[in-house]
């Protein structure tokens, strides 16, 4: 009997310990919901994979896990996945041994590195042709080992597999197969020049190493896992350089001219980009050449790319010529411009006589360079490299080096007589925004701490407006924001002047790098809109939905770099009123990987 009132007394404690557990855990559902969705509850905590844990690691940006990473190569949408190449050094964080690095994602966003696509080129054949360069009174021989280590007297036979891009042949065009994906690169290397007087030397008289670039094929069956090397390589030669200056002829970018039924080429070629075209990618016809007519001599151009585009809301057809420049970029160094205009099926035709000579700029900040477009894509979506040639010493990350922006769509619209590119974040990023918190209908005068807010990884946006009675000097984002709010980083916009900037002249990090970079608007509208994507290393700005962009490295309070976590709004010398705040957090794509 004992044994029996025991048995049911524990039974009865055993359900009311249930119920009590049922009901704490239902309060604490309950109360964590509601204050996910006023904010309070700022980010979801994730197991991030370790190899992708440094300080300044950029949690959704895509970088290497352990080496060097510069220009994209060969973004290609295949069979429901992306693939990104890009250049990369195989044995290292610094550059060197360049080769075409690769990973695929399933939603643009969401990266996964994959053995290396197109490793740089080793004991490849003798190198045996004679051509009169511009530099050359005569024919000189081009002859010996292929090298890439500048030593003459002791030649590697190794080739770069320097930039280029990937079609997918759905028409066999080429003769490799249906739908084969077929990559376009340079190679590149150095090889001993001789001229014809054999005085000092039985084989002509040594003349020194001498840079060469010619474009050759891969292609891949299997969609993009492996890639074969095409027996007939170069399709294009350095002989046939039209500059005839073949240390200076690179990134080849392909496109498909529906108009003319005809393939397109465009490469750089020092200060200006030929065009070829093909019927069939293997035989390339030179058509003709864009001329550089802004800050000629300043470095070279780079990347180039003819993208056929519409002017959103109508039917008008254009072509963008975009191209990266080593130096003369707003900010300083190197950047992106482009260009509007029409392809006639043999020349790229500007939109006025003034076009080449007064380009238009994609970013204003210091880190958006060799940016391409996504090919078999019904979307235009551009992909670059955040750095600049200017500063890409200074990036002392480890065991990594470069770093890619958010794939960014573009679009062609009307600017009075004018057509200008629109960028905005691919929408795919979306889905990686947490617990958003959101304020409406604030007046602002001075600075406001979001205290319901911590974290190193978000989207900040907000709609500032004023009147001319009480108009601020400046209103803004304070970005990364230390414990103590000595340190910050400014996303601001000059009223009186009508300029948007990004100051990290308060960030507590060193750099010889502009501490300030910024970008001037035409409007003089009484408000402005800032959308600021922050990551552990990196802002990308965007101001009135993508009218303007600003790209910038970062690397916040050096001596504390776990620290920084906090957002402000400020109006500084007159009140604004805040329309719309919202800071989103934005979650890890580095977590859980295999």
């Amino acid at each position: 009997m004992k044994a029996t009132k025991w048995l049911i007394g524990m039974s009865v404690l055993i359900v009311l310990a249930l119920i009590v557990f049922s009901f704490l855990h239902n309060t604490s559902t309950k109360y964590l919901s509601k204050h996910r969705s006023t904010g309070k509850v700022a980010q979801t905590q994730s197991v991030i994979d370790p190899n992708y844990a440094q300080p300044y690691r950029d949690q959704y940006h895509y970088s290497a896990k352990k080496t060097w990473l510069n220009d994209p190569n060969g973004l290609i949408y295949s069979n429901g996945t992306y693939h990104m190449f890009y250049q990369t050094n195989p044995q290292g964080n610094t550059w060197g041994n360049m080769s075409w690095g690769h990973a695929e994602s399933s939603d643009l966003i969401h990266w996964k590195e994959q053995p290396v696509a197109i490793p740089q080129r080793e004991e490849t054949p003798w190198v045996d042709f004679w051509m009169q360069t511009s530099h050359d009174s005569k024919p000189v021989h081009y002859y010996g080992l292929p090298t890439t280590n500048g030593d003459a007297g002791n030649p590697n036979g190794k080739r770069f597999v320097f930039s280029g891009s990937i079609i997918k042949d759905t028409k066999n065009a080429a003769g490799l197969g249906k739908n084969t994906l077929i990559a376009f690169y340079t190679s590149a290397y150095s090889v001993a020049v001789r001229d014809d007087d054999y005085s000092k030397d039985s084989m002509g008289n040594f003349l020194g190493l001498r840079d060469v670039q010619e474009q050759c094929i891969a292609y891949s069956k299997d969609d993009g896992k492996t890639f074969i090397p095409y027996k007939k390589n170069p399709v294009i030669a350095a002989q046939a350089v039209p500059t005839r200056d073949p240390a200076n002829f690179r990134d080849p970018k392909i496109v498909y001219d529906e108009a003319h039924k005809q393939w397109v080429m465009i490469l750089a070629a020092g200060q200006e980009a030929d065009i070829y075209t093909s019927a069939d990618l293997i035989h390339w016809t030179y058509r003709s050449a864009i001329i550089r007519e802004h800050d000629v001599g300043n470095g070279a151009w780079e990347c180039p790319e003819l993208i056929p585009m519409t002017i959103e809301g109508t039917k008008e057809k254009k072509w963008v010529f975009s191209i990266s420049v080593q130096k003369g970029a707003p900010a300083g160094g190197s950047g992106m411009q482009y260009f509007v205009g029409t392809f006639n099926g043999k020349e790229f035709v500007p939109d006025t006589a003034q076009t080449l000579s007064h380009p238009k700029w994609l970013d204003y900040g210091e880190d958006l360079y060799a940016g391409v477009t996504f090919s078999n894509m019904k979307r235009t979506v551009m992909l670059s490299w955040m750095s600049n040639w200017d500063y890409v010493g200074e990036q002392k990350t480890s065991p990594w080096k470069g770093e890619m922006s958010l794939p960014r769509e573009l679009t062609l619209v009307r600017a009075g007589k004018d057509a200008v590119l629109i960028q905005r974040p691919a929408r795919e990023l979306a889905q990686l925004i947490q617990n958003p918190f959101k304020m409406s209908d604030l007046k602002l005068s001075g600075t406001k701490a979001i205290k319901q807010f911590s974290g190193r990884q978000y989207k900040a946006e907000a709609q500032f407006s004023w009147n001319a009675k009480n108009r601020p000097d400046q209103v803004g984002l304070r970005l990364r924001v230390s414990q103590d709010h000595s340190k910050y980083i400014t996303a601001g916009y000059d009223v009186r002047n009508h300029s948007v900037s990004i100051d990290q002249s308060n960030s507590g990090g060193k750099s010889n790098r502009n501490q300030k970079t910024n970008v001037q608007l035409n409007e003089k509208a009484g408000r402005i809109k800032l959308t600021a994507y922050v990551d552990s290393s990196s802002i990308e700005l965007f101001v009135n939905d993508g009218e303007k962009t600003l790209t910038q490295i970062i690397y916040p309070n050096p001596d504390q770099p776990l620290d920084s976590k906090g957002i402000a709004l400020f109006s500084t010398g007159g009140t604004a009123q805040i329309s719309q705040f919202e800071v989103d957090p934005i979650a890890s794509i580095w977590n859980n990987l295999d």
